[in-house]
């Protein structure tokens, strides 16, 4: 009886052990792209997420429970995180992609998420002047701005850099010719 208790006890020790060493094994992020394209006063909103093969499994796994919470689940994240002072999205798309790659020999496993925001701008269709801080402060906070970014042509401007040693890219692109400050975006 004795033999057979310790066994019990080792072996939910045992148990409880390898849950508690896998909870914290499986990496995160690999990177993250944001791409913010201006459509008149719309900023149309991107992100990819890339993932581990691990993360991302587990990612699908919560999405395929219950499709229609994972994304209000998110929507809710990205509300209570960037969509203050009279923002507002809609239009939201999720979607999971593994893209193998023939050059490299490798897969790439992403989440992509898609909106529309509305409210980063004022003024007309023509002449829209863009609100950033909005997207840029939540993310990169107070230290790193528009003036951080280079321009990648007249019409588009990006940063690259590491957030928690995570590679991120952010693009703003537009139709037209555009100049900038710290937090504001306008055409030329």
């Amino acid at each position: 009886m004795r033999k057979r208790g310790l066994l019990i006890k080792a072996v939910i020790l045992s148990v409880l052990l390898a849950i508690l060493t896998n909870t914290g094994a499986v990496a995160s992020q690999t990177k993250r792209i944001i791409t913010a394209t201006g459509e008149g006063i719309i900023l149309n909103y991107n992100e990819e997420i890339y993932w581990s093969e691990e993360q991302f499994d587990q990612e699908y796994e919560k999405y395929s429970e219950n499709k229609a919470k994972y994304l209000e689940n998110f929507v809710e994240n990205f509300s209570n995180t960037f969509l203050k002072s009279n923002l507002k999205a809609d239009g939201w798309s999720v979607s999971f992609e593994s893209r193998y790659s023939l050059k490299d020999k490798k897969t790439v496993y992403l989440t992509s998420i898609q909106c529309k925001i509305d409210g980063a701008a004022t003024g007309t269709a023509k002449s829209p002047y863009f609100r950033t801080e909005w997207l840029l402060i939540p993310i990169l906070g107070r230290g790193v701005d528009l003036l951080s970014f280079n321009y990648l042509t007249d019409k588009i401007i990006v940063y690259k850099g590491e957030i928690n040693h995570t590679p991120i890219k952010i693009t703003f692109k537009f139709s037209k010719p555009v100049s900038h400050c710290h937090y504001h975006i306008w055409y030329k």
